[in-house]
């Protein structure tokens, strides 16, 4: 008894094992576009030791996210940007940053650190 007696049709169009396409790569998933990875590297750049925030729940999927740090003056400064949350995670780990929730339930921003080298 063949695979076709038992699923008509199936026979011609049996997929195998060499036909599954290849897993996509870490750096193309949730990769930001090359344009505001640059405007998040230099608004990093300029207080490179700051604490940065930006609101993980608010902008999910969207490509609206602002991302902040606190001045040294107890002020917030911050800037717009078109890319998703996974995607400014994704730059800011590029950077040299650890993002995580902070440790109470009911807050939703992510916060990045400098890892030291």
């Amino acid at each position: 008894m063949a695979i076709s007696d038992i699923f008509p049709g199936e026979s011609s169009s049996h997929k195998g094992a060499n036909d599954i396409p290849a897993p996509r790569s870490d750096s193309s998933v949730n990769a930001p576009p090359p344009e505001q990875h640059q405007r998040v590297s230099d608004f990093v750049r300029e207080a490179p030791n700051a604490k940065y925030t930006f609101d993980s729940r608010r902008n999910a999927d969207a490509a609206d996210t602002e991302l902040c740090r606190i001045t040294p003056e107890g002020g917030k400064s911050c800037i717009k940007l078109a890319l998703a949350s996974a995607s400014l995670f994704k730059s800011m780990q590029s950077l040299g940053f650890y993002c995580a929730l902070p440790a109470e339930p009911t807050r939703t921003h992510m916060e990045c650190t400098r890892i030291p080298r």
